[in-house]
């Protein structure tokens, strides 16, 4: 039987380390944008009033809104005026996503290549102090601007990239930091307020990205597993139904916890 890691003493991957993920994801997303066609642009996708192309225009809004840093302030302020009522992250989120709606194929490949080229370069030669920024809203806990650009772009890259071969009916390649990637999200459903007082649990992570963790300090009251790139899609509400086996207690723990991705 594998041996459980402690998920608590993970630790956060360095920067030099999340340049890898953030730049291996923006390569893989090069050829999934170059590979789509026609009518494949308008599919929906799990992600509520989104299609492909939608989707494509969300993650060029995330890298403007870093080359250009008063671009998200300025979302911000319009997202709670535009869709009122709604989470001011997802609001925002929906403002770069509305503002790229209808830009041509060809144009949004353009766009997503030259953008997050700059986007990656102005991450790695940002100054330590800018880094230390943080920002707060809705249920997400504070977070700094590094945390931002290093963990969160990462992944969501590659969690819409699911997204999109879920919605296109393609096979999904998690690639090969894929365990890194789900690390960090497991230190940071233990290092947050997302675990809650739940019980502590060992969870084997299941195909592509897999690995067995120990959520809690305490003595584990029972083990569960679960496909490693499905739970992704739990934790991060998109699926609300993952298919998780093991001891009733484990299971029950590990099926409703959620978090911000």
């Amino acid at each position: 039987m594998m041996s459980a890691v402690l998920a608590e003493q993970i630790g956060r991957a360095d920067r030099p380390r999340c340049k890898v993920h953030r730049d291996a994801e923006i390569r893989t997303w090069h050829d999934l944008l170059a590979s789509i066609e026609g009518t494949e642009w308008q599919r929906r996708t799990v992600c509520d009033e989104w299609d492909v192309a939608d989707i494509a225009g969300h993650l060029i809004g995330q890298a403007e809104d870093v080359i250009t840093p008063w671009s998200f302030p300025r979302r911000f302020r319009k997202g709670k005026r535009v869709y009122p009522g709604i989470p001011r992250f997802d609001a925002h989120m929906m403002v770069q996503a509305d503002e790229h709606r209808g830009t041509p194929p060809a144009e949004l490949r353009t766009l997503f290549d030259t953008l997050w080229a700059k986007a990656t370069r102005r991450i790695s030669r940002s100054p330590e102090l800018f880094r230390r920024i943080t920002m707060q809203a809705d249920d997400f806990p504070r977070m700094s601007l590094a945390y931002v650009h290093d963990i969160l772009l990462a992944r969501d890259l590659w969690m819409h990239r699911d997204d999109i071969c879920q919605a296109l009916g393609r096979s999904f390649d998690a690639g090969p930091y894929a365990e890194e990637i789900i690390g960090q999200v497991m230190y940071d459903v233990v290092d947050g307020p997302f675990w809650g007082d739940r019980p502590t649990v060992v969870l084997e992570l299941t195909g592509p990205g897999g690995g067995t963790y120990r959520l809690g300090r305490d003595e584990p009251v029972g083990r569960a597993a679960v496909d490693a790139v499905g739970y992704m899609r739990t934790l991060s509400g998109r699926d609300d139904a993952p298919v998780v086996s093991g001891d009733a207690a484990a299971v029950d723990a590990v099926s409703s916890c959620r978090m911000p991705f």
